[in-house]
């Protein structure tokens, strides 16, 4: 058999489709198969005053004035039941029934005499220590928060290393005795323990001088509405005029400023111990808080001398009987909005009492003794908590606005509280008229989705400016809830409050750290809209700053909304976006989605 014959015909058969093979593929692939692009699609705009709302519904509280340049002034009060520590209180060592008719077998058992020394009402404020180089100094004082090498005190020594010898990186001097810490080598800190805290949710000035007044509430503040045979929660709104109407006894009504360091308290040095000086020691250390003295004839008789009664058995009793405080603060020197840790919030009853010492001898009373000894009662805030709002009326030009006759404004006005929100719709073109099936019909396959919304500089400059939301909340109004974006989206940034941050919302900062644009990722929410998958529903925005709850809050009865999300009911912040109909410089600016899609392409 002749092989080489048969090699050589086989090298042609495969040369030959080899060639066959490459010319085929040549006129089959297009290597510009796919278009990728972007389009600008309009949107559909309403604003919509927000109503007054359920304050009973939401967890967190204001005190203070809040001065906005755009929107005015807003004034909060707080209100809040009182609850006792202990239902039933037996103050001192024995029932109030023992000590006025003794005890046979106890001659311990003596009239106590309890008498009040201070009553303080603690109301926490919401703080911080984000120390992202974790040098013992926390980020506001930190001259260089990304470097724990950094020296902020300028005393030659790190803010690292002073942490590790136990020196006050925040003090050139910690033990005080003239020399530097870089150059002293026995420097001791009194205060090792110390912590700097930065306080949150202060919205103005604060270092202002203002006023703070307690009063006693007169108003029963009751769980069930009696028009529902009590078989609904009562509701009360943010416009209620409760403090005003119901303000009773005077507790407190002084001068304050606000304090950021820590409250420290020494024992006392116990005389007995000569080897030892307590006073060097620390008995309790509280964190930053408004701290004011109460009224203590108020509270002997209110709650000293009424050891045993039905007012104290209980705290529904306690309700009816003591209903309460009413918290103003006014006269301020500069506006300033708290939103302060009410949930923490106590009042300290400090009581002195006559108690009988045996001195360990109980068969010996020759050298018994009756002595004054001292504890502390608490009253804290766990019943109903509610804020009530004073607003000023907006000026006319934004009256003249905020009207949902009005589409597709050039401006976007949004407040939270009672505010203003925006509806949105989709797929809408600026007649109102629907372009949803016209996309659809383009088959495109879409990437990615975001919302953009530019800031209105020039309206916010003009009027003086305002402290700009950190962030803006969209969600779906008929179905009271999140996009889907919002759930599937776990990324966190560098604080708590900052989550979900690629669904986005946050505000985007200029070179100057001014806020430029915000931009809400919703891709997954057009992919279904445009699949079929989803109904175009009706969008809510409105301004937030931690979305990590989806909780909504209802609103008075209104045609126009029936609930807000909690997040905007406790921002007082507002801003003007460039709407989806702006002048023409601004046009490139305007409201509007952005589609990035995929498409064949057939040509």
């Amino acid at each position: 058999m002749n092989y080489t014959k048969y090699f050589f015909l086989i090298i042609i058969v495969v040369t030959a489709c080899n060639k066959d093979y490459n010319t085929i593929g040549i006129n089959l692939i297009n290597n510009k198969a796919f278009n990728t692009s972007v389009e600008e699609v309009p949107v559909f705009v309403k604003m919509k005053k927000i109503p007054p709302y359920v304050v009973n519904q939401i967890q967190t509280f204001q005190l203070g004035t809040y001065n906005d340049n755009i929107f005015g002034k807003s004034e909060v009060t707080f209100m809040s039941q009182l609850t006792m520590e202990t239902v039933s209180p037996v103050f001192g060592i024995f029932k109030q029934d023992d000590e006025v008719n003794g005890m046979e077998d106890n001659v311990a058992c003596i009239p106590e005499k309890e008498t009040l020394k201070d009553v303080f009402l603690d109301i926490p404020f919401f703080t911080n220590v984000d120390d992202d180089d974790n040098d013992g100094v926390i980020n506001l004082y930190d001259v260089d928060s990304t470097d724990p090498e950094s020296d902020s005190d300028g005393d030659g020594l790190s803010d690292i290393a002073e942490r590790q010898t136990g020196q006050n990186p925040l003090n050139p001097d910690t033990d005080g005795d003239g020399i530097l810490d870089g150059e002293d080598t026995e420097s001791k800190n009194p205060d090792g323990n110390a912590t700097v805290y930065e306080l949150d949710s202060l919205m103005g000035n604060s270092e202002a001088k203002f006023k703070l007044k307690v009063n006693e509430l007169n108003y029963y503040l009751r769980a069930y509405d009696p028009e529902s045979n009590f078989e609904k929660y009562q509701k009360y709104y943010s416009n209620n005029e409760i403090a005003s109407n119901f303000s009773g006894t005077v507790l407190f009504d002084d001068e304050i400023e606000i304090n950021s360091k820590e409250l420290v308290f020494w024992n006392e040095d116990d005389p007995e111990t000569d080897d030892v000086d307590e006073s060097e020691t620390i008995k309790d250390r509280l964190t930053p808080r408004v701290r004011v003295s109460l009224d203590k004839d108020f509270f002997q008789k209110k709650i000293i001398d009424n050891e045993g009664s039905q007012d104290l058995a209980n705290n529904e009793n306690l309700k009816l009987f003591l209903k309460g405080l009413v918290i103003k603060a006014y006269d301020f020197s500069d506006p300033l909005l708290m939103i302060l840790n009410f949930n923490e919030a106590e009042i300290r009853l400090v009581y002195g009492y006559q108690k009988y010492d045996k001195k360990d001898t109980p068969d010996d009373t020759s050298d018994d003794v009756i002595e004054e000894s001292e504890e502390t009662f608490k009253l804290n805030m766990q019943g109903y908590k509610i804020n009530s709002f004073k607003n000023d009326l907006y000026p006319g030009s934004i009256n003249s606005e905020v009207n949902d006759t009005i589409n597709n404004p050039k401006s976007v006005y949004l407040k939270g509280g009672e505010g203003v929100m925006a509806e949105i719709e989709l797929f809408k073109n600026d007649d109102g008229i629907d372009i949803l099936e016209e996309i659809r019909a383009k088959q495109w396959l879409v990437n990615e989705a975001n919302l953009s919304m530019y800031i209105d500089k020039d309206m916010l400059s003009s009027n003086g400016g305002i402290i700009e939301p950190s962030r803006l909340y969209l969600y779906d109004i008929k179905n009271k809830a999140p996009v889907i974006d919002y759930f599937i989206d776990n990324s966190s940034g560098p604080k708590e409050s900052q989550n979900k941050v690629v669904h986005g919302g946050l505000i985007q900062l200029d070179e100057d750290d001014k806020g430029l644009m915000y931009k809400i990722k919703i891709s997954e929410h057009i992919k279904n809209v445009i699949r079929k998958d989803s109904t175009n529903v009706r969008l809510g925005l409105v301004v937030s700053s931690d979305i990590s709850s989806s909780m909504n809050i209802e609103v008075d009865q209104s045609d126009l909304m029936t609930f807000i999300p909690s997040s905007t009911a406790i921002n007082p912040l507002g801003t003007v976006l460039i709407g989806p109909s702006p002048s023409a410089e601004n046009y490139s600016k305007r409201m509007r989605l952005n589609l990035y899609y995929t498409e064949v392409n057939n040509n």
